[in-house]
């Protein structure tokens, strides 16, 4: 392995991460450094064709896209609800039924966020701006929007990650789900310590620990038992819900039902209803994922394939839509919207240009045309046989890192499992390790990277009034996001 290749792969994650935590840089200008360093390291070092680098750039736009239309329709909705105060009266009527006042927080950041998340939600369009509803700063709403989900994120989004896992290593999908559960659960534990760090000092913080600790415990293990019997896609849902239900039972001898209320959360049903339908009834899911697909393929080894109703997007514009209709006479419904298209620019374009950066890294060393991969012009495949090479035994300790790197470049987890998924296989062979368990660090990994991606925390930051704040975002989550990725390796080199 060329040591200086090796030290020349990790540079986009060094480039990142000290403008980001050293220079405090916002979201569109990481992007712009990014794509443009990425697109000359892979010409120029690694000897991609300009041709190359420009189709990959305009195919992780394209793919991109489907989240892009999640992000408008969320920022806008997002801003909607702020402006009627609709979010407002939902986080009042979710205190007066809980015990104490903090426990909103976590009745919004680890229950709502893990319910969203497990059913396929993107979830930082509606739990950042409640959590600002709920007294947390914009910067701080923005980072505890992502952690609440990281950690079991894996098991989430439907099972669709899991799937893709096996997809991509061969491995038996139910032996990857059971493992990729029982190692989320210290990486719900990790992320939930750090989450009184994020609350309002009013609130108490190391004396809400332990409270903190147990709801992530809870959350944690309602999703292994879900995966273990009824299967990962109801997992994230489940442990979400369980958590939402503690706290409601909790303070039920104080709750007071407002009918009213029920107009504040028609926008959420026309979201969670529909979303829950797809993934919960097989002949639904079937249908919606063959009805009105569409295929799009800019280079030629990647088809891109877009399922409206099927996916998170079609939905969240018929909230918006039901949202208008409900608000109208409250608010000037063209003008809030107007405002809340100008805010998401910013954070569209650095999305799009981090999708189209990630893309850049996958296909780096491609020939004319994409006729052939050279793999040691690939950065993925570089940086992942270098790391193994160099590291030898404790090859495990650096798995969940290497995921974690993959979301970093990326911005999804997914990516971190095409990119890095197929290695562990071949690397588990040599070391005479479980691929099982090398994946799932992998996997889990991707997710907690999920924290301290530039992609992310571009799309939490403007939900909730934290735009250009994302460098001092990073400043905080990427050292987080580094120290819970080095527990899990240690768990996953002492297994």
């Amino acid at each position: 392995m060329n040591l200086a290749a090796f030290v020349l792969s990790w540079s986009p994650v060094l480039l990142l991460a000290v403008l980001a935590v050293v220079f405090k840089r916002p979201a569109l200008e990481l992007s712009v450094y990014g794509v443009l360093f990425t697109a000359a390291l892979a010409h120029l070092a690694f000897q991609t064709p300009l041709s190359v680098i420009l189709m990959a750039a305009v195919d992780g736009v394209v793919t991109t896209l489907p989240l892009l239309l999640v992000v408008t329709a969320g920022i806008l909705l997002s801003h909607l609800l702020v402006a009627s105060r609709s979010i407002d009266r939902i986080v009042d009527w979710f205190l007066q039924g809980l015990r104490h006042p903090r426990h909103r927080h976590l009745f919004i950041g680890l229950g709502i966020c893990n319910f969203l998340e497990g059913a396929s939600v993107i979830a930082e369009p509606i739990v950042a701006p409640m959590l600002r509803a709920a007294g947390v700063n914009p910067a701080r709403a923005a980072a505890l929007s992502i952690i609440g989900y990281a950690g079991l994120m894996s098991v989430e989004m439907a099972g669709i990650i899991i799937t893709v896992l096996a997809l991509v290593t061969g491995l038996p999908l139910g032996e990857l789900a059971a493992a990729t559960a029982w190692l989320s659960v210290p990486a719900v534990l990790a992320l939930a310590a750090a989450i009184p760090w994020y609350l309002p000092l009013k609130d108490g913080r190391w004396s809400f620990l332990p409270q903190v600790l147990g709801s992530g415990l809870l959350v944690s293990l309602v999703a292994l038992v879900t995966t273990l019997t009824l299967g990962v896609a109801l997992a994230g849902m489940a442990g979400g819900l369980a958590l939402m239900v503690a706290l409601m039972l909790l303070g039920a001898r104080r709750w007071r039902w407002r009918p009213e209320i029920i107009r504040d959360l028609l926008p959420f049903a026309a979201i969670l209803l529909p979303l829950l339908l797809v993934n919960t009834v097989p002949r639904l899911k079937e249908a919606t994922q063959s009805l009105w697909v569409f295929q799009v393929q800019v280079v030629p080894i990647h088809r891109i394939t877009m399922t409206p109703f099927f996916s998170a997007y079609l939905y969240l514009f018929l909230a918006l839509g039901v949202a208008v209709a409900l608000f109208r006479g409250e608010v000037n419904t063209r003008k809030v919207l107007a405002a809340g298209l100008r805010q998401a620019g910013r954070a569209l374009t650095a999305m799009a240009l981090f999708g189209a950066m990630g893309q850049i890294i996958a296909y780096s060393g491609y020939g004319v045309g994409f006729a052939g991969l050279e793999q040691m012009r690939n950065i993925p495949w570089v940086l992942a046989m270098g790391l193994k090479s160099y590291t030898g035994s404790w090859y495990p300790l650096f798995v969940p890192l290497l995921g974690w790197v993959g979301t970093f470049l990326t911005g999804y987890g997914v990516a971190s499992l095409m990119l890095f998924g197929g290695l562990q296989v071949h690397a588990a062979a040599l070391l005479g390790a479980s691929p099982v368990w090398l994946a799932a660090g992998l996997t889990v990994g991707s997710a907690v990277g999920s924290i301290s991606s530039p992609f992310k925390i571009a799309l939490a930051a403007p939900m909730c009034g934290a735009l250009r704040q994302e460098g001092e975002i990073l400043r905080r989550t990427i050292p987080l996001g580094l120290a819970a990725s080095f527990l899990l390796g240690l768990i996953l080199w002492a297994f």
